[in-house]
């Protein structure tokens, strides 16, 4: 299921130049199909300037997402690697390093809770995510997707 969600979106990067440009390039798939407006990019920003980076769910995975009603047009996930990572706030902790951003886009509060539930097993699996930061193309991060 997740595979056939995230299918042309995913991109790999080596670096950033910080969190923000990391969240526009892995939700820019999105937006080149009509998934979400750029205003939904901006809006994740803003939220994580707001309420801090909540949206580091574990540890190197980041997701990044804000409501329905700020640009989205229907149910969508991309992902992005960084190969070097990035660091959400100030800190430059090196354990601390998000290495994969999924942006996840919802039209409501519930139709994506089953993508978000299937999501969330790949997230919980600390050795999938190790083995994930180490492949180097999207054909290899979708076999372990």
């Amino acid at each position: 299921m997740l595979k056939k969600i995230l299918e042309n979106k995913i991109s790999i990067v080596d670096n950033v130049k910080d969190w923000q440009e990391a969240i526009k390039i892995a939700a820019s798939p999105l937006v080149a199909d009509g998934s979400i407006e750029e205003r939904y990019i901006e809006a994740m920003i803003e939220n994580i300037k707001k309420f801090g980076k909540y949206i580091v769910v574990a540890p190197k995975v980041a997701m990044p997402h804000s409501r329905p009603e700020d640009g989205v047009n229907k149910n969508c996930l991309a992902l992005l690697k960084i190969n070097e990572g990035v660091v959400f706030g100030e800190e430059t902790n090196e354990e601390e390093k998000v290495y994969f951003i999924f942006i996840l886009g919802a039209i409501d509060n519930g139709s994506h809770i089953e993508t978000l539930m299937k999501l969330m097993d790949v997230i919980d699996d600390e050795e999938k995510i190790d083995a994930m930061t180490k492949v180097s193309s999207v054909k290899e991060l979708m076999e372990l997707i």
